[in-house]
């Protein structure tokens, strides 16, 4: 039993180290991941801090205009990250698929298990993501994509990120890798032309995500895999300038949207603001890297990026949780922005544990598993 333990133990201390900087690593895009999660929590924690009675009306215009568009930055990033990690290393079928499955599957399996239990107890207690039934929790647990939200809201985007991985799984199997590109611009145009359709004639189609516009999204990701050494010659301002103007002209025109509803001036907007920032880093890392100034250890924004997925996956619970102490509290409005500055941190703190006492220990295993069984 004690050599179990220590050997335990052993796996366990290395599975938690801090990840070192690996040779071709992108540290931008970690960077970008990070900026990303803040932005989902700075939103939906204003939404929370709303529950205090100080700041019932108050509606910032980050909110209004920005802070809804943070997935179109993690659609941006995973078209981009998915193509470069495929193409960067020999593609076999069964290591790929496994990676992928350590990476996503048990941590969104957890959390939304643990919804579900709140559903079992309270069928209203959905945490904000409507009724369901158990189709829907079902689907909901095998990460399905639906018409309405998941159990776990936040899963809407992991529905949309499993289409995209489909798509690569199946280009890399049956095409070649120069062939995504293509193949997600032709899926792009359809998905223009379906909500063309559904916003003049009113017709409903479901189609599982695949005509979406968010596969806009990931189609320029790719593009920018695709273009990236070109347009290492563009610098860092020119990229920059462009999202700037991208992301201005997003706040000021675009729409959220309802679920699986997109707007095309949100799509195109936000997503060629973010694919543009993505450039502007890669070319910055090139940059440096080429002055052979090249980091020894993760930034903080780095390490908020590697735990960008746990804490987009816990940020619900904790927040819902100050939600539930903010209905009552009564306090003066220097006080409730404290509080509201409090569950931001909170929330970061908690997922970042989260990611150090639970992801990375799954991803060590997922590695062994993946390395024993591919």
């Amino acid at each position: 039993m004690n050599a179990v333990l220590r050997q335990f133990a052993g796996f366990y201390s290395k599975a938690i180290a801090r990840w070192e900087v690996q040779r071709g690593e992108l540290l931008s895009v970690q960077r970008l991941r990070g900026f990303a999660v803040l932005m989902v929590l700075v939103y939906h924690a204003e939404d929370i801090a709303r529950k205090l009675p100080a700041l019932a009306d108050f509606h910032s215009t980050y909110a209004l205009r920005f802070g809804y568009s943070a997935p179109d930055m993690f659609f941006v990033i995973s078209g981009f990250i998915m193509t470069y990690v495929t193409v960067n290393s020999r593609f076999q079928p069964k290591r790929w698929l496994l990676g992928r499955f350590f990476r996503i599957v048990p941590m969104y399996f957890l959390f939304t298990c643990l919804v579900m239990l709140l559903w079992l107890y309270n069928p209203q207690m959905t945490m904000g993501s409507g009724s369901h039934d158990w189709a829907s929790v079902i689907q909901s647990l095998l990460m399905l994509p639906q018409a309405d939200l998941p159990l776990l809201f936040i899963g809407w985007t992991l529905e949309h990120e499993l289409v995209f991985y489909t798509i690569v799984f199946l280009v890399a199997c049956f095409l070649k890798m120069d062939a995504l590109f293509w193949v997600m611009l032709a899926l792009s145009v359809l998905a223009l032309g379906k909500w063309t359709l559904i916003h003049y004639t009113g017709i409903e189609l479901w189609d599982y995500h695949l005509f979406s516009l968010y596969i806009i999204q990931f189609t320029l990701g790719v593009w920018v895999f695709r273009i990236r050494e070109r347009a290492s010659s563009w610098g860092v301002m020119l990229p920059a300038v462009v999202g700037c103007a991208l992301l201005m002209i997003g706040g000021m025109f675009a729409e959220s949207g309802l679920i699986n509803h997109e707007q095309p001036v949100r799509v195109l907007a936000f997503g060629g603001a973010y694919a543009a920032f993505l450039l502007a880093g890669l070319n910055w890392e090139l940059k440096n890297r080429s002055a052979g100034i090249v980091p020894q250890r993760r930034d903080a924004m780095v390490l908020i990026g590697d735990a960008s997925y746990a804490i987009y996956l816990t940020h619900p619970f904790v927040l819902a949780s100050y939600g539930k102490l903010f209905l009552m509290v009564s306090v003066s409005p220097l006080a409730s922005v404290g509080l509201a500055v409090l569950a931001g941190i909170s929330t970061i703190v908690v997922g970042y544990a989260v990611h150090v006492l639970l992801e990375k220990p799954v991803i060590e295993i997922g590695k062994r598993l993946t390395r024993a069984f591919a």
